[in-house]
């Protein structure tokens, strides 16, 4: 289920010593970003970040350019979500990763995603 997630705007407080997007920026633009698809998907707001897989930068974001985050190929457990998510500038693809998010109650611990209120069911 291919969803666009949300976009961001590459500022002049998110370059690095080399001119171009600082890495830490994107890290967490992507957890948010990932966040905001599980729990689109799941219908759950009990999520937490399990795993970012491998993150490869691909090429250069420079100063103004626009981000566009996008989830796909959503994978259910019992209690998670692993999806892959991805990052278009310039209709070029500049990052690709793996996400995986937990369910967790009150304490912390692991829940089941009831699967029949997730978009997934519909």
């Amino acid at each position: 289920m291919k969803l666009k997630i949300t976009s961001n705007i590459c500022k002049l407080m998110d370059i690095g010593n080399r001119g171009c997007l600082f890495g830490g920026r994107m890290l967490c633009w992507l957890d948010e970003a990932a966040a905001i698809y599980a729990m689109e998907i799941t219908q759950c707001r009990d999520l937490v970040t399990y795993r970012l897989a491998e993150t490869v930068f691909k090429h250069p974001v420079q100063h103004n350019d626009v981000l566009e985050f996008f989830g796909d190929n959503p994978r259910p457990g019992r209690c998670s979500l692993t999806f892959d998510l991805y990052v278009m500038v310039n209709e070029r693809e500049c990052l690709r990763t793996e996400c995986t998010f937990v369910a967790v109650d009150e304490s912390g611990r692991k829940k089941t995603i009831d699967w029949r209120k997730s978009r997934l069911s519909q």
